[in-house]
């Protein structure tokens, strides 16, 4: 792991791909080249997901959060655009209803080089989104557990866990875990490990 502190901003988490293992550093050549981030950066574009931490697989997605008041004007805006540098110019969007009671909001999938990637955006600000709050904690975690968390959180994931169930069961939690990683936000960093420590199920 290359970064001690937090990946909370954008130039942070580019400076951690860029100097990462190989996959990261070709997610950052990915992200640059195309300019992906430029198109959206009146949308705070923030790449999160499982590939700045490294708990990715080799199918996972690179993931982008996007803020936009209308999102059907944010589609109609990014659509051309984002198909000019899309593989074969494919794009797919959805809108619809986040399962765990989140705001409405709108994907867009496509493929840029050899990656997967899904742009999220909500009428939330990036910082308050689900995924970037899941970010923050799973990253201090990881910076917690070392090289044993990562591997077992990738041994659940290979069993078919996705991403937040998988840290809430080794952190034993109850309940929906997309909620239940939300609410650890809430912790200052020595207060979240504080809690991890003693909860650990890997060795």
């Amino acid at each position: 792991m290359s970064v001690n502190g937090r990946l909370d901003t954008t130039e942070k988490v580019m400076t951690h791909l860029s100097v990462g293992h190989q996959q990261q550093q070709d997610a950052y050549r990915v992200l640059h080249e195309s300019g992906l981030l430029f198109m959206l950066s009146a949308h705070a574009a923030f790449p999160a997901g499982t590939v700045p931490i490294d708990v990715h697989l080799p199918d996972s997605d690179l993931d982008i959060l996007c803020y936009s008041e209308d999102l059907n004007a944010f589609q109609v805006k990014m659509a051309r655009q984002l198909e000019s540098i899309a593989v074969n110019g494919r794009t797919e969007w959805t809108f619809g209803d986040h399962a765990s009671g989140q705001n409405v909001y709108v994907t867009c999938k496509l493929t840029l080089g050899l990656w997967p990637v899904e742009i999220f955006a909500q009428a939330t600000l990036v910082d308050q989104q689900n995924a970037y709050l899941h970010m923050q904690v799973e990253w201090s975690l990881l910076q917690l557990w070392g090289e044993a968390g990562q591997r077992e959180i990738r041994r659940l994931k290979r069993a078919g866990w996705k991403t937040e169930p998988a840290f809430a069961h080794v952190l034993g939690l109850e309940g929906d875990p997309y909620i239940a990683m939300r609410d650890l936000a809430s912790l200052q960093k020595p207060e979240l490990w504080d809690f991890a420590r003693s909860r650990v199920t890997f060795k």
